[in-house]
């Protein structure tokens, strides 16, 4: 059986695990792993996880990547209930509850009654949270543009082009039918 290399760049021992696992499930599954969704799958997941350890860096202490979801979501969208901030940041309700003691506990985050509904509450980000949100957001951004640097800006572009066609169809998440734009 073929072994993942121990030497060289972590990252080309992956691209040999990715190739291997490519060929184990040609070999294994036949026609159903003959195409290229393992090695996209693992592709995407590998880089979806840097990018998400270098995020979670980038957050001061006491704060996780959970609450600064919930503060961006926010600082996009405006004041919304949790509920709807649940749906746009594709986190439970749960989740952003956890998140909004937290949040509110640093000053980052408000809740008031809802005028429209007076059972209800709306999330809004304070200045504090609106500062921190875009500092913590502009880092990121510096971050993803190192990873997009060996790209050219066409390639880019047609990367965004069928991320944006892959994650808008209709099989992209059977499991999760709420999102953002059922708002």
């Amino acid at each position: 059986m073929n072994q993942v290399p121990q030497s060289g760049r972590p990252d080309e021992n992956f691209l040999t695990f990715v190739d291997m696992a490519s060929e184990r499930s040609r070999a294994s599954l036949g026609k159903d792993g003959s195409g290229l969704a393992t090695p996209i799958s693992l592709l995407i997941r590998r880089l979806n996880r840097r990018m998400a350890a270098d995020s979670e860096r980038l957050l001061p202490d006491g704060l996780s990547m959970a609450n600064f979801r919930v503060c961006f979501t926010l600082w996009v969208a405006g004041p919304l209930e949790p509920h709807r901030v649940a749906q746009a940041s594709l986190m439970s309700r749960a989740a952003v509850s956890a998140a909004r003691k937290m949040l509110e506990a640093h000053q980052l985050v408000t809740a008031e009654t809802s005028a429209a509904d007076q059972r209800s509450i709306v999330l809004s980000l304070t200045p504090k949270g609106v500062a921190l949100t875009e500092e913590i957001h502009a880092k990121n951004l510096a971050i993803t543009e190192q990873y997009l640097a060996v790209l050219s800006p066409s390639e880019q572009h047609v990367l965004v082009g069928l991320l944006g066609k892959v994650a808008d169809s209709s099989s992209a998440s059977p499991s999760s039918p709420d999102d953002f734009s059922t708002m």
